[in-house]
């Protein structure tokens, strides 16, 4: 997050200053078709593709900065399914440790984490005056 905000505030000086200061939210597929033991591994129905079928893996959801040309991600998290997971938490994993607590996080819906991606990305100065997403 530090090297996403080190690169927004160089950009910011190159950027017309008269263009939007934007949050985008954005969730995309991460195919894992031809996985198995994965952790987490969930089922979802891929409905933007012309293939309309279903696919194993994950929801990826990016927090990023456009600015007219480019967009530098800030923060992400692989999101899996409750009710269509494949595969459970190893229960070798320390509960202490970030591992499990990224573990957990994937659990969460995606309007539970908007909120905490934002905040972080705001305490690291990324400047911006609105967030745009397409739910």
């Amino acid at each position: 997050m530090y090297l996403s905000n080190h690169t927004i505030k160089k950009l910011t000086n190159l950027t017309d200053h008269n263009w939007p200061k934007t949050l985008i939210v954005d969730d995309c597929s991460h195919n894992r078709n031809h996985s198995k033991l994965v952790e987490l591994l969930a089922r979802y129905f891929n409905h933007s593709s012309q293939k309309m079928r279903f696919y194993k893996g994950f929801r990826m959801l990016t927090l990023g900065w456009p600015d007219g040309a480019t967009f530098i991600p800030v923060d992400f998290s692989l999101l899996s399914s409750k009710k269509s997971q494949i595969n459970d938490i190893s229960s070798k994993i320390d509960k202490r440790s970030s591992g499990y607590k990224r573990r957990v996080e994937a659990l969460q819906t995606t309007a539970e984490q908007i909120p905490g991606k934002i905040e972080r990305a705001m305490k690291t100065s990324v400047d911006a005056s609105y967030v745009l997403m397409d739910y």
